[in-house]
């Protein structure tokens, strides 16, 4: 609570401040302020500083969102090297490692590495987390796509993003049927594209359960 009463006075004091000394140096006066109305001035602009310096070390929208994004960032690189160890590792239907995995598989091993319990199927992990567009995924997410066997709107498949380009385009760590766990870009104009169904956000909106 004292946290946005600091951030309530900076809000109302801050302009306030600005416009006194905006006026001040914009019309001049040959008059001298009385003394009592200088030190007025002088302790009002303290408090605004202080006011500003409290805003700045308990708004909720600068220093702990800063952290909690850093946090995210150590956290989404550590997930992706890890991921990347077990490039190669043979695919086989219903494993979840460590010698061999089906996609829901090596999704679900690396994120319970880091204290995230997802569904074994793809179809439950899809709806697990948050729903994210396509042009704002970041490493980490996950993408789904629709499988051989079923239609193209059942989910099927599912794959983490570790790398995000600045046209979009993003690569994703997978346990392939053919080449077992391997990269891929997507989109890749191809089998995936026309297999995409939707990606989804776990970190930063799932917490850790370990």
């Amino acid at each position: 609570m004292k946290q946005y009463i600091v951030t309530a006075m900076a809000t109302l004091l801050l302009p306030l401040m600005c416009s006194i000394q905006t006026k001040a140096e914009q019309n001049p006066t040959p008059f001298k302020l009385p003394a009592a109305h200088i030190e007025l001035f002088n302790a009002a602009s303290g408090v605004s500083g202080d006011a500003i310096s409290a805003l700045q070390a308990f708004s909720p929208f600068t220093s702990e969102e800063s952290a909690e994004e850093e946090f995210d960032s150590d956290l989404i690189g550590k997930m992706t090297d890890y991921a990347a160890k077990f490039l190669g590792t043979r695919y086989r239907r219903g494993a979840s490692g460590p010698s061999a995995f089906d996609c829901s598989g090596f999704v679900g091993y690396v994120f319970k590495k880091f204290g995230f319990n997802l569904s074994r199927s793809s179809r439950s992990q899809y709806s697990e987390g948050e729903k994210v567009n396509t042009e704002d995924l970041r490493p980490g997410d996950l993408l789904f796509f629709s499988g051989r066997a079923g239609g193209k709107k059942t989910v099927g498949h599912v794959a983490m993003v570790v790398d995000v380009k600045e046209d979009g385009s993003c690569t994703f760590i997978h346990a392939s049927t053919s080449q077992g766990v391997t990269y891929q870009r997507f989109p890749d104009g191809g089998y995936y594209s026309k297999r995409y169904i939707g990606a989804k956000r776990i970190i930063g909106v799932n917490s850790p359960t370990a």
